[in-house]
């Protein structure tokens, strides 16, 4: 057996449909619709929380409950709809976002670390290479105070 709720539901959706309450109408009050159907007003009010639940109808706030029109009942889902897939697709482009500038802050750390090694190397190249200049200097002195040997050697080792 249906629920009278169910019933009542069933019964408003179907003058709806045919016309008998067109987009725009107010529908009965609930103590009409109590009167019409031999129920008492909470079962006539959970028949009309199932129209509204489907948005065939909506509530004016002290005015009464009227019949929403089907073609912009599904052009507002559709916007819905758009608007929900519009969002979530801001939300992942921003993920997206966020994860290319981590990205790219690991990348100048990285680069940034690449230059402080290679300053780093260029400096200790540099001090070598004065360390050998130093070194060559000292074996030219050597020669000219006459040891030679002791030169040679010292040239032999820088060539190694």
């Amino acid at each position: 057996m249906t629920p009278k709720y169910r019933e009542i539901e069933t019964a408003l959706r179907a003058r709806i449909a045919d016309g008998t309450y067109p987009p725009g109408t107010a529908l009965p009050s609930e103590e009409a619709l109590a009167a019409e159907f031999g129920v008492t007003r909470p079962t006539v009010r959970a028949g009309l929380a199932e129209l509204r639940a489907t948005d065939a109808v909506t509530v004016i706030a002290g005015r009464g409950m009227f019949v929403r029109d089907p073609e912009l009942t599904a052009l507002r889902r559709e916007r819905d709809v758009a608007w929900e897939m519009a969002n979530r697709e801001k939300d992942r482009a921003a993920d997206a976002h966020e994860q290319l500038a981590a990205a790219l802050e690991l990348r100048r750390a990285d680069v940034e670390g690449y230059d402080r090694a290679l300053t780093n190397a260029t400096n200790r190249a540099q001090q070598v290479e004065a360390a050998l200049d130093r070194v060559r200097a000292l074996a030219a002195e050597l020669e000219a105070e006459g040891a030679t040997a002791t030169a040679a050697r010292i040239r032999k080792a820088l060539e190694q």
